[in-house]
């Protein structure tokens, strides 16, 4: 039997206000639309002055990997991350308001079950429309930072496709990506290594490019954006189909033009 999604009453959840909720189902699945410069969860602070801006605005349990508050009627309600993206990024990110099925939904992502669709703006040219990277990346600590790199460590696999070329004044292009892989900066470090960094890309990008964009279009931000998510997950013998798409963001709409 296939389980009909049901937007249901959001008033509770405490979202950050520059994100949305874009899905919520009666088996508590919910999908969020992050904004750029939002932690999906809270960083370990070095300064506990500075406030860090989280997908909610409550406390997070890293144990249980789940945000965590009472309602005005005095009930405790958790929100379990499933996954997360880089704070630069933007797009889909899932949770659960169920912990048995956020399990599942991770243990998803662990086999690589769930189909991710994100869209990038890169400079530079990309001559195949289509095809699959793969490289082996490593993860290297420098100056206290973490940096990944080409080298003999973990497989990065990713399919691409081309979707616009020469796109706006500054001759950029559109990709369409489809991380098989889930590794660590894995889009932006791919994208590097073929000379095609990412737009606004501040540790991996063209600088002189990124300050270029910032300077024509004022538009300040990683060009990344978890556009599509699709999965299925069995749950107490129903299936439960997830098949979504967030919104182009309409400042990376603009360094199109």
């Amino acid at each position: 039997m296939l389980i009909i999604c049901k937007l249901h009453n959001l008033k509770d959840i405490p979202l950050e206000r520059s994100c949305s909720l874009i899905h919520q189902d009666e088996w508590g699945v919910c999908i969020i639309d992050k904004s750029p410069g939002v932690l999906s969860h809270p960083n370990k602070v070095q300064n506990p002055e500075k406030k860090q801006r989280t997908l909610l605005n409550s406390k997070f349990s890293s144990v249980d990997e789940c945000y965590e508050w009472t309602t005005d009627q005095g009930e405790l309600k958790r929100f379990h991350l499933c996954h997360r993206l880089d704070s630069a990024t933007s797009g889909i990110i899932v949770g659960c308001l169920n912990k048995e099925l956020a399990v599942s939904i991770r243990e998803a992502f662990k086999k690589r079950e769930v189909q991710k669709t994100y869209m990038a703006i890169t400079s530079g040219y990309l001559k195949s429309k289509r095809g699959t990277w793969k490289d082996s990346l490593v993860e290297k600590k420098i100056n206290g930072k973490l940096r990944v790199c080409k080298g003999n460590g973990q497989a990065a696999i990713t399919k691409f496709q081309k979707i616009r070329n020469n796109a706006g004044k500054l001759n950029l292009q559109l990709l369409e990506l489809q991380p098989v892989t889930g590794r660590t900066h894995q889009l932006r470090v791919q994208c590097m290594l073929r000379n095609i960094p990412i737009s606004g890309d501040n540790t991996y990008g063209d600088f002189s490019t990124n300050r270029l964009i910032a300077k024509t279009t004022k538009v300040k931000r990683l060009c990344l954006h978890a556009s599509k998510i699709e999965f299925e997950i069995k749950h107490l013998g129903e299936i439960i189909s997830i098949n979504l798409e967030a919104p182009f963001p309409r400042l990376m709409g603009r360094i199109l033009l």
